[in-house]
């Protein structure tokens, strides 16, 4: 049971005469398991909704609203979603790859089918049986992120050492069946799951199509802490190229729009980025998946729509080494614009995972403030070298703190619309 701490006013909770204090039960005789629940309810028509007053009667209230129309209930924290823990030991775990203090919330093996419903967690379906498949069925939890890595039980048992993993095909063909969205992404391993095992893989994903929607191809990410840890090689420059070579083929044999591999994989192969036609909607964007086409997009966009300044400045931007060429010929497209703006571009060598690691997103203080001297007095980083909705990096320092220790003002760039705009504006503050 949840118990009622607030009610809307004007709700309907509210007009049934709902008290905060009474608990609620479930709905259609069924019990309560999460917020989850609620949420599916609150947002239908017609069903039974099972009280406890407070002052321990039992009520049950029959239902009838239009879906836009809400209870207007908050629930206690006995609903909130406690993640599930993973039970695999993948050999490419990057949780098991992170050196000692961090943030504790970073260790945490999460692998939540509600979480991949709600914030698109990539889960493997490997901590949930038929019981589970019927409730995402039933409070339709779709779209859903797979982490799918391979169709071979054989190999996909190797990969992540829990032979309940290997089932995930049959669980991924239920929810199809009964019209789940699911969205995949692959890690590849070299001399694992790449190859014919990736072929393989491909294929029987389009077989669910269109339930499963898309795939993303991401090489596996390899710190410097692996010690004690199962060898993985790298893929480099010759390795990315016939990979590449694979998806672009399989995803054009069944019309695009299916597959792609990472930005990350064309950046090592050292080949041009596909253009920005080619990723229809961006739905895999969140695993890079043409991350820079839709950056340079947004920044031509914002670009060609300012006025432009001939004042004078110069501003840092920082970031991995992955993204320093496309960001070297955007500055110069600045100049356009901006013919007295001089952009220092600070590409930062990741020691603090490893050198093998070259995207933004895990770039640390730690290595900035060993790496950097003298900055202006502006400078520019993405935000996605920080958790989401703080100022709070990796390595746990903040916005703040490294502002301090690098003697600059820093702004927090969303993307490429964002970075334009932030550098017109520092240019129409100056008199």
């Amino acid at each position: 049971m949840a118990k009622i701490t607030a009610i809307d006013k004007g709700s309907i909770g509210e007009e049934l005469g709902l008290e905060v204090g009474d608990e609620l039960i479930g709905f259609n005789g069924e019990n309560i398991v999460d917020i989850l629940d609620y949420v599916y309810y609150d947002s239908q028509e017609f069903f039974t909704l099972n009280l406890k007053a407070k002052q321990g009667k039992r009520v049950d209230i029959e239902i009838e609203k239009e879906e836009n129309e809400t209870l207007g209930l908050t629930l206690d924290e006995s609903v909130e979603l406690e993640p599930m823990r993973c039970k695999n030991k993948c050999v490419f775990c990057f949780v098991d790859q992170l050196p000692e203090g961090m943030r504790d919330t970073l260790y945490v093996k999460d692998d939540d089918y509600r979480l991949s419903f709600v914030s698109g967690n990539y889960v493997t379906f490997s901590n949930i049986g038929q019981k589970e498949l019927d409730r995402i069925v039933k409070l339709h939890l779709s779209p859903l992120y797979i982490s799918v890595h391979c169709f071979d039980k054989a190999v996909k048992t190797k990969l992540v050492a829990n032979p309940e993993a290997a089932k995930i095909f049959e669980k991924m063909k239920f929810l199809a069946d009964h019209g789940i969205v699911m969205h995949t992404q692959i890690v590849l391993c070299k001399d694992f799951n790449d190859g014919e095992i990736l072929l393989q893989t491909l294929e029987e994903l389009h077989k669910l199509y269109p339930q499963v929607l898309s795939t993303a191809v991401i090489p596996v990410g390899l710190t410097c802490h692996r010690q004690g840890l199962y060898p993985v090689t790298p893929f480099d420059k010759e390795s990315s190229g016939p990979v590449i070579d694979m998806v672009e083929k399989f995803n054009d044999s069944v019309g695009g729009n299916f597959c792609w591999c990472s930005d990350e994989f064309y950046i090592k192969a050292g080949r041009d980025l596909p253009d920005y036609s080619s990723y229809g909607d961006f739905c895999q964007i969140e695993n890079g998946v043409g991350l820079c086409a839709e950056f340079v997009n947004s920044f031509d966009n914002a670009l060609a729509q300012v006025k432009g300044s001939d004042k004078a400045l110069e501003v840092a931007v920082i970031t991995g080494q992955s993204f320093k060429g496309i960001l070297v010929g955007l500055t110069e497209n600045l100049k356009i614009k901006y013919p007295n703006l001089k952009v220092r571009i600070c590409d930062i060598y990741n020691d603090f995972f490893g050198r093998s690691i070259t995207v933004s997103g895990l770039i640390t203080p730690t290595d900035i403030i060993k790496q950097v001297k003298d900055m202006p007095k502006y400078t520019i980083i993405p935000s996605t070298m920080l958790r989401e909705f703080t100022d709070t990096f990796l390595d746990g320092y903040t916005v703040a703190q490294l502002e301090e220790a690098i003697h600059t003002d820093i702004k927090v760039s969303q993307g490429g619309e964002s970075l334009v705009k932030i550098i017109d504006g520092l240019l129409s503050d100056i008199k």
